[in-house]
């Protein structure tokens, strides 16, 4: 299953952040909100809200802020609130906050200290 899921957040218009910020290869630091059109795979440390189209968390990352996808794949730590249509969850995970979703894939040995619940279809 968790190949599957991978394979969803990679294909030719993947942007790793070396191609975006080319001053470090997949290492991203940020103490500021960050939103970005497209779908971004990142290690590293965001102290703020993060917002994009696709996005993965790599199992060296902390989000220390909400984070708003569509679909997000989460390998790191968040610490903050998750909305998204479609979340999984990997086994190095740790997620402390609310997860709001549409579907959701949780891997086993993944830790998630807060509640998660699907989201009212309007």
């Amino acid at each position: 299953m968790i190949n599957f899921i991978k394979s969803l957040f990679y294909s030719k218009d993947t942007k790793e952040v070396n191609v975006i910020f080319t001053n470090k290869a997949n290492i991203f630091n940020c103490n500021a909100d960050v939103e970005y059109d497209g779908t971004l795979f990142f290690n590293g440390t965001v102290n703020g809200d993060l917002t994009c189209k696709f996005l993965k968390v790599g199992s060296n990352s902390l989000v220390a802020g909400n984070i708003n996808s569509d679909w997000i794949f989460v390998l790191g730590e968040v610490k903050g609130d998750i909305t998204a249509n479609r979340v999984a969850i990997g086994p190095s995970a740790k997620v402390h906050g609310k997860i709001s979703y549409n579907s959701i894939s949780i891997e086993p040995g993944a830790t998630i200290l807060g509640n998660y619940f699907k989201r009212k279809v309007s």
